[in-house]
């Protein structure tokens, strides 16, 4: 339960107003970070996760020469742009989920017809766990980063977990 401060009566934990005072209390209710691991992700930017130059390619590009660039440049992702203009995503999900054994039959067809159209994406200046929170909601594996309006880098669920992995070495050097 959780005490307006207010009016004193006790409230459900995670109301907005108060029951009596219909004073607000969502201030109340947002999670305090009990590690020093949590107050990183609470704190920290995304771009201290050091977002990688994403690999582009254009929307009439074939799936074939799309997924032979993936492999040679070692990456999960690509950004489908035209211009600068962000169209969408293909990632290795989209190719198992949407070419999967057909991936013969279409190798040569625009990779924009099996992309994830108007993908999310996550602001550079934006909170770790923002961007935590979208690829966890979303079950996504990669996010694109964007800067003043333009995709400028890529961060994935292992970008995550390094920074992760980095801050709970240092809380146990402490």
């Amino acid at each position: 339960m959780t005490e307006c401060p207010y009016c004193g009566v006790e409230n459900i934990d995670g109301a907005d107003h108060c029951e009596e005072c219909q004073q607000p209390l969502d201030h109340l209710s947002k999670p305090r970070p009990r590690s020093a691991v949590e107050r990183s992700l609470a704190k920290d930017r995304v771009s201290s996760l050091q977002p990688k130059t994403p690999l582009t390619v254009a929307p009439e590009q074939t799936v074939g020469q799309v997924l032979q660039l993936m492999a040679e440049q070692q990456v999960g992702c690509v950004i489908v742009e035209r211009g600068e203009q962000l169209l969408g995503v293909f990632s290795e999900r989209d190719a198992l989920d949407r070419l999967n054994v057909d991936f013969a039959a279409l190798a040569q067809r625009p990779v924009s017809e099996f992309m994830t159209r108007s993908p999310e994406t996550v602001e550079r200046e934006a909170r770790i766990a923002f961007a935590v929170h979208k690829m966890d909601v979303g079950g996504y594996r990669h996010l694109p980063v964007v800067s003043q309006g333009r995709v400028d880098g890529m961060i994935s669920v292992r970008d995550v977990l390094r920074y992760i992995t980095q801050k709970l070495r240092s809380a146990d050097a402490t």
